[in-house]
């Protein structure tokens, strides 16, 4: 299947359940080293919901890629950044609880995060910085309108997705945002404003969520799809794609 841009899904792991865990037991796409790495979650929940989210991230892929990427390991990189053998094809999951935010694109960098709303427990010193940069990441957009806490995830989550889109890390990043360096960041990110490896925009995706995505300067952005619930549907899904390849 050709696509000319990304795909964005949204994964409800709970309604969704059912139909991922009937795919997965016909026709098993987790790898050994994913279900390894599963097993040894302590918390049963994040377990379930983690594996979830990846047989729905595998599924996504054989829908592009096809049926042999079943099983095969993930590589990652230095960054930490996963890939697969698969041509021009990449990917990222963010989940939180029982949602998942799933981008595949052919065209190039991509990343996303997804947030469930709450109190934040960050200085204001400390997030000013923070949004001034999210604004900066997705090329002067301003963060949503509400309270601070509202306006900080909505930083939060262009900021996770810049850093899974290319790879940097997030941590690095704040580092270079902390109160004493901001200055100086800040004004390198607003000359890079426009120019940018990739641009962050936001996303509605569910209420309660916050969701953002990376893309390459210049890519439209996608609607946001709903991941099938049913079996039936779901298989209907990667069989469409077979037809596609």
């Amino acid at each position: 299947m050709a696509m000319a841009h990304a795909e964005l899904w949204f994964v409800d792991l709970e309604k969704a359940s059912g139909a991922l865990d009937a795919l997965e037991a016909a026709k098993p796409r987790l790898s050994d080293v994913d279900n390894a790495r599963f097993a040894a979650m302590t918390d049963g929940a994040a377990r379930r919901n983690r594996r979830l989210a990846h047989i729905a991230l595998r599924v996504l892929l054989e829908r592009r890629c096809g049926p042999s990427i079943r099983g095969v390991p993930f590589a990652v990189g230095a960054s930490g950044k996963p890939a697969l053998a698969c041509t021009n094809v990449t990917f990222s999951l963010a989940h939180t609880a029982a949602s998942a935010l799933i981008a595949i694109s052919d065209a190039g960098l991509v990343g996303v995060d997804l947030e469930h709303a709450r109190k934040v427990k960050i200085p204001s010193a400390r997030r000013a910085p923070i949004e001034r940069a999210a604004i900066a990441l997705a090329a002067g957009v301003p963060l949503a309108e509400g309270d601070p806490d509202t306006r900080f995830l909505s930083a939060w989550v262009r900021i996770e997705a810049v850093a899974k889109a290319t790879g940097s890390g997030v941590g690095p990043f704040l580092e270079r945002l902390r109160p004493r360096r901001a200055s100086k960041e800040e004004e390198g990110l607003a000359g890079a404003k426009g120019s940018s490896t990739v641009v962050a925009h936001d996303l509605t995706v569910a209420p309660g969520l916050f969701g953002a995505v990376a893309l390459v300067p210049g890519q439209s952005l996608p609607p946001v799809r709903h991941l099938p619930e049913k079996a039936a549907a779901l298989a209907a899904l990667v069989s469409e794609g077979e037809g596609e390849r």
